[in-house]
């Protein structure tokens, strides 16, 4: 009797799953194919600022066929709060050529209020993550010809979808009202200002980078600057430019782990290629421990969509 009810019970739980599982998907390519109707020429105010920073030549990227399919696929990768809130908030998703390699993206405020526009290189599309990174990584040191590199893995891995995440994040915390609270879960042990680090961090070697307006490290003082890293609550190096960025890296990096297996690797190599020194900052313990606030904010902002 017991067998024959369960079985009675899973035949009619089975079409209501299958219901359920194909009306998430409907709804999700709609949010998808609303997102992909935002694609849009650069607005001239973002052209601006690029040119402020500058570059010359800036100029809206015509999508080809096969990049709008590589930008559907990251934002079908975006989580269901991110998707849902862009969908509210995004005004325009442009790609422009004639940015440099150390530009990537630009997420501005549009002419609505509380809406935004979010305007990417167009090389992006084509990028690796492990290229990206290791370009952007590199950017901090001086190093001389033959002396150890840098060097960041994270194989398989698109830098689209990767950048997409971080510069929706900044959508998303400003929706939510992340960084504006100082006492929010996320930051609070972290961040005294929206720009200040809180001690132990304030006095530590990764407050001193470019990232936070310091000069370019010697590549000798790399491996302690990544240990140092490996002892903080932050992801990444660029994470400590600003709370908002924090987040933006936080939460990208467990997208990319939980989701679609990512592997995050920084690995300091001596001239002849042979590593001296690696570090994995999904795995650091401070790191690991706000993955369960990510969680839990990506879980519980996502149950009204």
């Amino acid at each position: 009797m017991w067998l024959r009810l369960s079985v009675c019970v899973c035949s009619l739980v089975a079409p209501f799953n299958t219901v359920f599982a194909n009306e998430a998907r409907r709804h999700s390519d709609e949010t998808i194919n609303t997102l992909l109707d935002r694609l849009a020429p650069a607005p001239s105010e973002v052209i601006k600022e690029f040119e402020g920073a500058g570059m010359t030549g800036v100029r809206t990227h015509l999508l080809s066929s096969a990049e709008r399919a590589r930008v559907a696929k990251a934002l079908a990768a975006l989580p269901v709060l991110h998707r849902r809130i862009l969908a509210e908030r995004l005004d325009s998703l442009s790609f422009v050529d004639g940015v440099l390699g150390a530009g990537t993206g630009l997420t501005a405020p549009s002419g609505k209020n509380g809406n935004y526009s979010i305007t990417f290189r167009a090389s992006l599309i084509n990028e690796s993550l492990t290229d990206f990174l290791t370009n952007k990584e590199r950017r901090l040191f001086t190093s001389g010809e033959g002396g150890p590199s840098i060097k960041v893995s994270a194989p398989g891995m698109d830098a689209l979808t990767f950048a997409l995440l971080h510069e929706s994040t900044h959508v998303v915390d400003d929706a939510i009202g992340i960084t504006h609270n100082l006492d929010h879960p996320l930051i609070v042990n972290e961040w005294h200002t929206s720009h200040e680090l809180k001690l132990p961090f304030a006095n530590s070697m990764i407050s001193a980078t470019p990232f936070r307006g310091g000069a370019t490290i010697p590549m000798d003082k790399a491996q302690p600057v990544y240990d140092a890293l490996a002892l903080s609550p932050f992801v990444s190096l660029y994470a400590t430019a600003s709370a908002s960025e924090d987040i933006a890296e936080l939460v990208a990096w467990y997208q990319m782990s939980r989701s679609h297996g990512a592997g995050f690797m920084i690995q300091i190599d001596d001239a002849q290629g042979k590593n001296i020194k690696r570090y994995e900052p999904l795995t650091f313990p401070l790191v690991r421990a706000r993955f369960r606030n990510v969680k839990e904010l990506l879980s519980v902002n996502a149950l009204g969509d």
